[in-house]
């Protein structure tokens, strides 16, 4: 209960910081439209008029979980080094709230925050190439990425942990989203990549997340598609096995000084 009870303030303190940054909001939310208008069009350019709008609707998606996993993985990275910076990590470890808690807290309103930018694009792009009929199904991709996004969170953990060994949050956050932004099926199938990288997209979380959410939101689900998320909970252990260990064997024992 007492860990419960400081997982809810925190989460509560981390959305008024989120409000504060509406601009921001804006401008993540305008990402989507703008790469995947610029991709349709060429696409519509190449094809001399004959791309249908549900490949506009592929790249909408695509890169609106792009965008999510990139300012994910960058949020993690930036909250340990602000965290390096300003001394809070040190008063994390020496304070009676757990740091997990503190850092699993401030995942889940970046998590929540996501979900509500995913949810805002989603509408407007299932409103116009499926119709206002569609809009129901963004209810179900809520709940879906409500359980999927739970292994990134454990996933960014990681992050953390290797932000704090190097000290370096961009260097971390671009390679790992560069690998993400790769392998990842966001704008253009696995199957075109080379057998080695369609492997590392199906290990990582994001391929299932995007694909699956299309299908939700296009009506074409399937229950098979479900079938690799159990195992993606790994993920979220593994994540909080990793952090353990770079708490108790590097934060505590080498210190995080900026």
């Amino acid at each position: 209960m007492r860990s419960l009870n400081q997982l809810s303030g925190i989460v509560e303190a981390e959305f008024k910081v989120l409000r504060r940054e509406a601009g921001i909001f804006l401008l993540i939310m305008s990402m989507p439209f703008m790469f995947s208008l610029l991709s349709y069009g060429v696409g519509i350019a190449l094809t001399g008029g004959q791309a249908p709008p549900t490949l506009w609707f592929y790249q909408l998606i695509g890169f609106t979980v792009l965008v999510m996993a990139q300012v994910m993985s960058s949020s993690s990275a930036w909250y340990f080094r602000r965290g390096m910076m300003t001394g809070r990590l040190e008063y994390l470890l020496a304070s009676p709230v757990s740091p997990l808690v503190a850092v699993f807290s401030s995942a889940l309103a970046n998590m929540a925050f996501n979900i509500a930018y995913f949810i805002l694009v989603a509408s407007i792009g299932v409103a116009l190439v499926f119709g206002a009929q569609y809009l129901l199904n963004v209810l179900a991709v809520i709940l879906f990425l409500g359980l999927a996004l739970i292994p990134v969170v454990g996933f960014n953990l990681i992050v953390g942990v290797v932000t704090i060994i190097f000290r370096e949050p961009e260097p971390v956050s671009n390679v790992i989203n560069s690998i993400i932004s790769s392998v990842s099926g966001f704008t253009y199938p696995l199957v075109l990549l080379p057998r080695f990288l369609q492997v590392v997209g199906t290990v990582l979380p994001y391929s299932h997340i995007v694909n699956t959410a299309r299908d939700i939101l296009s009506g074409a689900f399937q229950p098979a598609s479900i079938y690799p998320f159990p195992f993606m909970v790994g993920y979220l252990i593994l994540g909080v096995l990793v952090y353990r260990l770079g708490e108790v064997n590097y934060a505590r024992k080498r210190g995080v000084h900026w």
